[in-house]
């Protein structure tokens, strides 16, 4: 079977809609770390459910896991919004919900909650509770990042090949 980027933004927007589910209805205030850290796992856990076929590789419960599950959500996020925002500016919001500085800056918030650009800042706090989720398992998540940006990219390139 022949994965198209449709099918990996259909699969983000699955793990968009299970994390906006159990989410706050409102983005402000932003919800506490472990509470970030539980949103994280049922998005990425949604997104396993959707393209892993045996039950036990559709959890996430380890470094590995995380590295997986989270990883690919990161890559296909970056996919739902192309066009919209740039991984970078989806990365800074995020990287502002997470913040605990004083005072809270959300400039990248707001560059991302235009009207244009929606779902993106949805996108960008599920990805901030991703994140959480992956470095409670230890991951290196500048590197997952990394990788993930490098990854869609990609994956565009081929599709458009």
């Amino acid at each position: 079977m022949y994965v198209t980027n449709g099918d990996r933004t259909h699969w983000a927007t699955q793990a968009l809609d299970a994390f906006t589910a159990e989410a706050p209805a409102s983005l402000l205030p932003f919800p506490a770390q472990t509470e970030r850290v539980r949103l994280g796992i049922i998005a990425a856990e949604a997104l396993a459910r959707a393209t892993r076929w045996h039950a036990d590789e559709q959890t996430v419960t380890d470094e590995e896991s995380a590295e997986e599950i989270i990883g690919d959500l990161m890559s296909y996020s970056f996919l739902l919004v192309d066009g919209q925002v740039t991984p970078d500016q989806l990365t800074r919001a995020a990287d502002e919900m997470r913040s605990t500085d004083y005072p809270v800056m959300l400039t990248a918030v707001c560059e991302v909650s235009a009207p244009s650009a929606q779902p993106a800042d949805r996108v960008a706090a599920m990805l901030a509770a991703c994140i959480d989720a992956a470095e409670s398992f230890g991951c290196d998540v500048t590197g997952m990042l990394d990788y993930a940006k490098q990854d869609a990219e990609i994956l565009k390139a081929d599709e458009r090949a």
